[in-house]
């Protein structure tokens, strides 16, 4: 048999693989779970339906929600080998500038006397402890959700998806839970926590996303 004859013979019938994506039902899983642990080990807030109407608890879920898509961007962009990482890489980190940057401008609108008690809140040092232990229910999801993913880089996409897990994490804290609406509180508290789940998944990435 000819060459040419032999690899027609073994290219037929096959079909294009398809395209490795992130598992939507895994990442939903690591949403409902966020949200169990919240209830289970801090409860929910006393009156928190009525914080939903105010504006205050959409921006600080909005917020946590796009670090988490753009983790999650990342993340599916560092598990195809030669993909650029650049757009969501310098997008993430623009997310969080520009949060740190609207918190300073928010505390340089203020009488001296209150920045110390807006910034620090009544809960500064449980908050990034908080988020942190609730990404630590949601990330094996998010880690699973990524399993079809080669990264060739596997401790920076588990830095990714920690990120992700903790954006996610803080979205579930912040809506169930915590009362803090301080742009200067959640720019800094809240993006300490979800940077700890960062960090922790890029230590965790190295073993469960090697290949």
């Amino acid at each position: 048999m000819k060459t040419d004859d032999l690899i027609d013979a073994l290219a037929a019938g096959l079909e294009p693989a398809r395209p490795a994506r992130l598992s939507a039902p895994l990442l939903a899983g690591a949403a409902a779970v966020a949200v169990l642990g919240v209830v289970l080990w801090l409860g929910v807030r006393p009156h928190f339906i009525d914080a939903f109407q105010g504006p205050a608890l959409w921006w600080k879920a909005a917020y946590t929600l796009v670090l988490a898509s753009t983790a999650l961007w990342l993340g599916a962009r560092l598990g195809k080998p030669g993909a650029d990482v650049r757009r969501p890489a310098v997008s993430l980190v623009a997310i969080a500038i520009i949060a740190v940057a609207c918190g300073g401008i928010e505390l340089a609108a203020m009488p001296q006397g209150d920045r110390l008690a807006a910034w620090l809140g009544h809960s500064w040092t449980v908050c990034g402890r908080n988020i942190f232990v609730i990404s630590l229910f949601a990330a094996p999801l998010v880690f699973l959700s990524a399993r079809k993913f080669a990264p060739t880089r596997p401790g920076m996409a588990g830095f990714a998806l920690g990120v992700a897990a903790g954006g996610i994490a803080a979205t579930a804290y912040g809506l169930l839970y915590c009362g803090e609406v301080s742009v200067a509180f959640v720019a800094t508290w809240y993006s300490l926590g979800v940077l700890a789940a960062g960090l922790t998944g890029a230590a965790a990435g190295h073993f469960a996303l090697r290949w």
